[in-house]
């Protein structure tokens, strides 16, 4: 340590220590991110500086009349360096600057106009690529304030003048820490260098919208190493079954990728491609998801407490993210597994001003099958994805992107045998979804983004039979027939939303949108040719009664402001507002949201909220799959919006390092959701669909807990969900008015991940999930009817049997356990990184029911039993990564 004694201090000493200063920075490169553990109690100053002389090598210069108000007690673990000094002179009139190998400690200055504040604002982006970085956490120490990046990698923070230090975190990069007198309006865009050891991101910023320190609760980033490492069917990595290990969330049938959020069905799940809503989210009848892994560079799930920019939906937000492109050079990955194949290259066209990002994927079970297959057959399946994007750079105020996405479902049979008959069927759905955004910056605290989206989903099924023969006289018939059938929606939208910073105490976003819709719940077209010789009987097109087109015409506005009331207290104020007219008729809501945080101590936090949302849309099922039959129909006449009221309270604790521990309660009730009725189902018609349902009230409450390790060669959670959903309808309708199960209530809910890295060639990470099983519809007993004939004797009268069925869901599934486990073996090579996956799906074979059926005993034929069918045993996989 050097005390240097302000009045007797000799010019040349005051030239030695100039030269010393100017060598070191030349031959010195220390590292104030070096973290320590220290325990001091009653400290002075000299004590403490010789404490961290000691631990770290540095040299702190300061004067006899730098001293400290308060002794020092300090008790840290793993902190860098400039966290601790932080910490120590927080409420000291004392400023600290690194110098090389030395410390400087000095007087902090007074502002020179008292109360004067400015902006600091800019772009957030990954150092090598220039990928904007959504959610990177932003701090001020000297203020304790804080902020995050916007979906766009944009920040703004007002502060006031004088010396500032700005620490930028985000997980997976190296801390980047600036330190500079604020004297005017500042643009500061931040370039983050990756760091491939995992470190702890402390969120301090009260303006991010997931996670412990958010304002809103209920809400969750899934990081894209967590998808890509979550074992799944066949080594497909998919969004959505990352998702599903999430407290709260059930799959539905075994292994598929559909979602039933705290109560919810999947249409009530507002899923967003870059702010485009997207309707059909299944391949293969619902296993997998339309999500590929390496196009998406982050996802966010909402389950309560939304922000008031969401509307439309009751259950929940899934807001997906792609990637943008790198701007500085050309890279990608190529995937070859058993089910599919998927390619991603991104790289600049214009160096730092504009890049592309373009992802591919297709399965081919079709081209597997076919050298298998009969000559006179022909059986076809596949599935692909494509999305690409490119975004350019105007200037550092104005940026666009442009992003396309298109997957299709294909199947195909065809008979084509040595007669002169041929028939056969064609089935194709999927999505088109086109956008573009434009982000614009009107000044260092008003950022703008404007959307315009074009969304198409579309099912179609073709079928044909071709004929020919002779008749008696030998002239050759010729009879075609052909039937077509179609249905599907499509949106043109535009949006346009606002983030203004006012103060360090108020975050407001703001917007507008409106959608038109277009349902065209079914299409059917056939038609019948006959020929003799050459001569035309008939050629006739038939156009069903059914076929219509309905238009719906939706718009939102939103206002909401996220507020600091004091260092313990912050608040979420919204209101959304939606307007829906179809067919004559108009529905409005007027839906407030609120969201209470407060820092009960230092590592506890208590979190409240309430909302409401409305949705207009239905979906029309009775399969308990995903099925391409499935229909979008909007409100009606008769069928009102779909409401729900979710209180939610929680508590969480961050005490222990690395660790979080969560616990979370939720009473939502529903109103005006869709049933069947007594004996109606629904498949691939929409005729009459009104009469076909009823209206009715549905509630959901439950508590979740959760353990989460986040640091560490091993990662991972607990999570379990204790819950109860139910539905009532009015009386003498469905279950005469009694309430009855819901069809996924399931009551006990668990979810086990861990992920292990050995070195850096070889992690690891299995699941278990283990619940209690749903609930079904089935007649357990037998009943004898007797039908009386019509009195003419030309229907006499008759005794049958009549199934019997006590209530709705009489019957409950058994329970549901599964382990997936895979492993990666990592290799770099000259030009990149090799990864063998091998995946074990269902490691122990353990016979899920998919579905339950009636049947009767084989030794007792007529004992009834009940009976379940197994569709996912146990099934290994491998996949080969090449990243280059």
């Amino acid at each position: 340590m050097k005390t240097i004694h302000q009045v007797h201090l000799p010019v040349r000493t005051i030239v030695l220590i100039g030269v010393a200063l100017l060598i070191t920075m030349q031959i010195y490169a220390q590292n104030t991110k070096a973290r320590l553990s220290l325990t001091l109690r009653n400290a002075t100053l000299k004590e403490f500086v010789k404490q961290i002389e000691n631990s770290t090598g540095y040299s702190f210069i300061y004067s006899e009349e730098i001293n400290i108000k308060h002794r020092i007690n300090l008790k840290v673990k793993e902190k860098p360096l400039h966290e601790i000094l932080d910490i120590v002179f927080k409420n000291e009139t004392i400023s600290y600057q690194f110098s090389n190998r030395y410390i400087l400690l000095q007087k902090k200055k007074e502002s020179k106009t008292v109360g004067r504040k400015y902006t600091i604002s800019g772009y957030v982006t990954d150092g090598t690529s220039s990928e904007t970085l959504i959610g990177t956490n932003i701090f001020e120490s000297h203020q304790n304030q804080g902020t995050t990046t916007n979906p766009y990698g944009f920040y703004s923070i007002t502060l006031p003048e004088g010396e500032t230090n700005l620490c930028f975190s985000y997980l997976g990069y190296a801390t980047e820490t600036h330190q500079f007198m604020l004297s005017q309006d500042t643009l500061l865009n931040i370039r983050m260098q990756g760091n491939t050891q995992l470190q702890e991101v402390v969120i301090i910023s009260d303006k991010t919208e997931t996670g412990t320190a958010a304002t809103q609760m209920g809400s969750i980033d899934i990081p894209m190493t967590q998808i890509k490492n979550t074992p799944s069917i066949l080594g497909e990595a998919d969004v959505m079954k990352a998702i599903q290990l999430m407290p709260g969330v059930q799959a539905g049938v075994d292994g598929s990728a559909g979602l039933y959020i705290r109560g919810g069905s999947p249409d009530q799940n507002l899923i967003l491609l870059d702010g485009t809503p997207v309707y059909n989210v299944d391949h293969m009848f619902g296993f997998f998801s339309v999500f590929t892994p390496e196009a998406v560079k982050k996802v966010t799930l909402f389950k309560s407490s939304f922000p008031a920019r969401f509307g439309g939906r009751l259950s929940s937000v899934i807001d997906v993210r792609t990637n943008d492109g790198d701007m500085q050079k050309y890279h990608g990955t190529l995937s070859i597994g058993l089910l599919t194949s998927k390619i991603n290259l991104e790289g600049p066209i214009v160096k730092g001003k504009t890049a592309f990002n373009i992802s591919a994927r297709r399965s081919y079970l079709d081209l597997i099958a076919k050298p298998f297959m009969p000559d006179d057959e022909e059986y076809g399946y596949y599935f692909y994805d494509i999305n690409a994007k490119i975004n350019h750079k105007f200037s550092d105020r104005s940026r666009i992107y442009l992003s396309v996405y298109n997957g299709k479902d294909h199947f195909a049979a065809n008979y084509d045998g040595d007669t002169d008959s041929k028939d056969g069927s064609r089935m194709n759905w999927g999505n088109t979804i086109v956008s573009a955004r434009w982000n614009y910056i009107f000044n260092n605290r008003l950022f703008s983004n404007t959307t315009v989206s074009y969304n198409n989903y579309l099912f179609d099924v073709n079928s044909y039979n071709n004929n020919k023969y002779a008749n008696s006289t030998g002239v050759p018939i010729t009879n075609r027939y052909s039937a077509d059938y179609r249905s599907g929606i499509n949106d043109w939208s535009y949006q346009i939303d606002f983030d203004y910073n006012p103060s360090p105490t108020h975050h407001i976003k703001f917007g507008t949108g409106y959608i038109h819709h277009r349902f065209r719940p079914e299409v059917m077209t056939s038609k019948i040719s006959e020929e003799t010789g050459d001569k035309v009987d008939r050629d006739t097109t038939y156009h069903s009664i059914a076929n219509s087109r309905i238009y719906g015409h939706e718009l939102s506005a939103y206002l909401e402001d996220n507020i600091k009331v004091n260092d313990r207290l912050r608040l979420n104020l919204g209101l959304h507002f939606s307007l829906f007219q179809v067919q004559k008729q108009s529905y409005s809501s007027l839906q407030p949201r609120v969201s209470a945080r407060y820092q009960l101590g230092k590592d506890v936090t208590l979190k409240a909220s309430y909302t409401q949302m409305s949705q207009y849309v239905h979906l029309l099922s009775s399969m308990p799959i995903a099925m391409p039959t499935d229909l979008w129909v909007p409100v009606t006449k008769k069928i009102k919006p779909m409401r729900s009221h979710q209180y939610s309270l929680g508590g969480y604790y961050t005490g222990i390092e690395g660790w979080e521990f969560s616990v979370e309660g939720y009473y939502k009730d529903m109103y005006n959701v869709l049933e069947y009725k007594e004996g109606v189902s629904f498949f691939g018609s929409s005729a009459g669909w009104e009469n076909k349902v009823e209206m009715g009230k549905g509630r959901s409450t439950g508590i979740e807990f959760m353990v989460q390790k986040r640091l560490g060669r091993t990662t991972g959670w607990l999570s379990y969900t204790l819950s109860k959903s139910d539905r009532q309808f009015a009386k003498g309708g469905i279950n005469n008015g009694e309430r009855f199960p819901y069809k996924y209530d399931r009551r006990h809910n668990t979810n086990l991940t861990i992920n292990h890295t050995f070195s850096e060639r070889i992690d690891i990470g299995a699941s278990w999930v283990f619940y209690t099983g749903g609930t079904s519809t089935i007649p357990e007993e037998k009943t004898a009817v007797i039908r009386p004939g019509d009195g003419t004797g030309m229907t006499p009268s008759a005794i049958g049997e009549a199934s019997y069925v006590e209530h709705r869901n009489n019957y409950r599934l058994p329970a549901s356990h599964r382990l997936n486990v895979g492993i990666n073996f990592n290799k770099k090579t000259k030009h990149g990184m090799r990864t063998w996956n091998i995946s074990l799906y269902n490691a122990y074979n353990a016979m899920n029911p998919t579905f339950v059926y009636r049947s009767t005993s084989k030794n007792e034929p007529y004992r009834p039993i009940i009976k379940k069918y197994t569709i996912l045993p146990f099934i290994p996989s491998f996949t080969y990564t090449y990243k280059f």
